[in-house]
């Protein structure tokens, strides 16, 4: 356990945990030998994910990541990736993956199974970022991935902390989520990290997440916008407040505590417990 400072050529000063240094490093190594690397961390919204998909990033291209190592959803990856030279690192931040239909999903997956025949051709690092592991397919998040990092909050809901999830843990960790509505609960991590804010890209990075993301979760068929910006905003706020109470109530929060938290009134944190139950309903046909 604890951090170790890394000061890049280019300037940038990155404080990474000693043991996610290490793995990153067997990562360097790998490719060295023309192997490929995928990771995926995922985690509620706000958690800091992107942070720790920086992070990790920045570190394994040693301080020259540029935009252009970083997708933001499907399209926008299969471009990169083909552009990239060999070896480059590529970091998608799927943030619309788990909030789209189920068509969308489908249509996204296909995507990122293209992405990593590409990733394999050119022996590079795709990093994938999105709220939860257990929506991807199993070739992906079991067979394709060297590893799952699940960023997490504490119970005052402070950032920073992540568990790690080796190919044998993440592989249980997979199946009995998939019984059991997206929980973690078992098994137990390999080993639990911490992470510091590592924001690099600034609001530069913000604007085009915005923009893309807004695209992608409220286009129709034919790319046309299905709802009013205010719609849009509001819903994404609502399917962020449902994921929050599902966290919370993992962590065995009572609703008067959570209504607290998230700023709204325990009415409301009951429709969102409503939501959840609903969700894990449809989940389980």
């Amino acid at each position: 356990m604890g951090y170790e400072d890394v000061d890049f050529e280019s300037g940038r000063k990155l404080t990474i945990d000693r043991m996610l240094r290490q793995k990153l490093d067997n990562i360097k190594m790998i490719i060295k030998k023309n192997w490929d690397a995928i990771i995926v961390i995922d985690g509620m919204e706000r958690s800091g994910k992107s942070t720790l998909g920086f992070a990790c990033a920045d570190y394994i291209s040693e301080g020259k990541l540029t935009l252009n190592n970083v997708a933001v959803d499907g399209d926008d990856a299969m471009k990169k990736c083909e552009s990239l030279p060999n070896g480059s690192v590529l970091m998608v931040d799927e943030g619309s993956l788990v909030f789209s239909s189920k068509d969308s999903m489908t249509k996204e997956q296909k995507k990122l199974l293209k992405i990593i025949n590409v990733i394999g051709q050119k022996n590079m690092i795709f990093i994938i970022v999105l709220p939860s592991f257990f929506e991807l397919t199993k070739a992906i998040a079991v067979h394709r991935s060297l590893f799952l990092l699940h960023v997490y909050t504490d119970k005052k809901l402070n950032r920073g902390r992540f568990t790690y999830f080796g190919q044998k843990g993440k592989k249980v960790l997979y199946d009995y989520g998939k019984k059991h509505f997206g929980s973690y609960a078992y098994p137990r991590a390999n080993w639990i990290g911490k992470f510091k804010e590592y924001d690099i890209f600034g609001e530069e990075y913000k604007e085009l997440k915005k923009k893309s993301l807004y695209s992608a979760l409220h286009s129709g068929e034919d790319g046309i916008s299905i709802d009013t910006p205010e719609e849009a905003v509001n819903k994404r706020l609502t399917q962020e407040r449902i994921l929050l109470y599902q966290r919370m109530k993992e962590a065995g929060m009572k609703q008067a505590e959570m209504a607290k938290l998230i700023g709204v009134s325990i009415r409301n944190v009951a429709r969102y417990a409503s939501s959840a139950k609903k969700n894990a309903i449809v989940q389980s046909v």
